[in-house]
C-alpha cells in the first residue's frame, strides 16, 4: 500500500524546521498530501500583571495569525499541500482527531521534550501520540539532506516487529536496511551452568548457537525461499534490545530506527519501560514507531 496522507504537527519552535522539511520531503517522495497542524495548548495569557486595557480575544487572534504565517512559512513550498490548520486543545488529543480526521497513513512529529514533573512521569507530547494515534508515527530528530539511506529494523518475530519491517520498507523503499535482534542470556543462567559443571567452552558454544538459530529464523520470518530481500541484512546482538537499538542510532549511516510496540496505556507503558519509549528517548537519528493497530495495513514483510 502506498503512503497517500501525512499529518505533520509542529510545535513552532526551535528545531520545527527540521520536522517539517522531513514532511514535505516525504510527502514529495511518495506524492502524498501533507496536512500540517499546530497546536495551540493555552488560551491567550490572562495574568494580572498584563495592562487592563490589553483585550484577550484581540491578542488570541493575534498570536493565531502569528501560528498560521508560521506554518505556511514551513509548509507552504510543499509539492502536494493539502491544508494547515491552527486547533486548541491538548496537543496529542488534536493530533489523533486530526490523524483520524484525515485518515492519515503517517504522522510527523518533533521529540519534544518533558517540560515538567507531570510530563516526566506520563511522557512528553511525542510519548503520548505514539500511545494513542492508531498509524505509524515518525519522531524527526536530524535536519534532512535527502531520503533516508540506512534504517535499522528491531525485530522480535512478534507481530508488531512485522509491522515494522513492512513500514520501514514501506517508508524507505530505496534504504539499505538492517534487521536487528536483541538476545539475552541471563547472567544467573549462565553462571546456574557453571555451577551445574557445565564449562565456558560449552556456555559459548551454547551462545553461539542459539544467535546462529535466531539468525536462521530471521530469514524465514522476513525472508523468501530462504534469503532476506534485496539491500538487507540480519544481525544477532548479545545484549537489552533498547540499548542495542539506541547504539545502533549512533552510527555515522543510520538515519532511522524503525521499532513496533504494542501500544500499552500510559500506566503500564511508565511501570515497564517498554523498548519503543526507550528507544524514543534516546535514540540519536529519527525514529518511526509502528503500533499493533497498523500490522493489518503493511502488506507484507519485505
Amino acid at each position: 500500500m502506498s503512503i497517500k496522507t501525512i499529518l505533520v504537527a509542529l510545535a513552532l519552535e526551535d528545531g520545527c524546521k527540521r520536522v517539517a522539511d522531513r514532511a514535505v520531503q516525504l510527502a514529495s517522495e511518495h506524492g502524498a498530501r501533507l496536512v500540517g497542524l499546530h497546536v495551540m495548548e493555552a488560551e491567550a495569557p490572562a495574568h494580572a500583571d498584563l495592562p487592563a486595557a490589553v483585550d484577550a480575544d484581540a491578542l488570541a487572534r493575534v498570536l493565531e495569525q502569528q501560528a498560521a504565517a508560521h506554518l505556511q512559512a514551513l509548509l507552504g513550498h510543499a509539492a502536494t499541500p493539502d491544508q494547515l490548520h491552527i486547533k486548541a486543545g491538548r496537543a496529542h488529543d488534536v493530533i489523533r482527531e486530526q490523524a483520524q480526521a484525515y485518515a492519515a497513513d503517517l504522522v510527523v512529529i518533533g521529540p519534544g521534550a518533558a517540560r515538567n514533573l507531570r510530563e516526566k512521569v506520563f511522557g512528553s507530547t511525542a510519548d503520548r501520540v505514539v500511545r494513542c494515534v492508531e498509524c505509524p508515527v515518525l519522531v524527526v530528530r536530524s535536519a534532512p539532506a535527502d531520503p533516508y539511506r540506512r534504517v535499522v529494523v528491531g525485530v522480535d518475530f512478534s507481530g508488531h516487529a512485522e509491522a515494522a519491517v513492512a513500514w520501514a520498507g514501506r517508508l524507505a523503499p530505496s534504504a539499505v536496511r538492517e534487521f536487528v535482534h536483541s538476545m539475552e542470556i541471563p547472567l544467573q543462567f549462565e553462571q546456574a551452568m557453571l555451577l551445574a559443571g557445565t564449562s565456558q567452552a560449552e556456555i559459548e558454544r551454547y551462545r553461539m548457537a542459539r544467535i546462529e538459530a535466531a539468525r536462521e529464523k530471521m530469514v524465514v520470518a522476513y525472508g523468501e525461499n530462504g534469503r532476506l530481500p534485496k539491500r538487507t541484512t540480519a544481525r544477532v546482538v548479545h545484549g537489552d534490545p533498547a540499548s542495542t537499538l539506541c547504539k545502533a542510532s549512533r552510527r555515522r549511516a543510520v538515519g532511522l530506527v524503525a521499532v513496533g510496540t504494542q501500544g500499552l496505556n500510559v500506566v503500564a507503558s511508565h511501570l515497564l519501560g517498554s523498548v519503543a519509549r526507550k528507544v524514543l528517548s534516546g535514540a540519536a537519528c529519527d525514529v518511526l514507531v509502528v503500533p499493533a493497530t497498523a500490522a493489518d495495513a503493511t502488506g507484507g514483510a519485505s
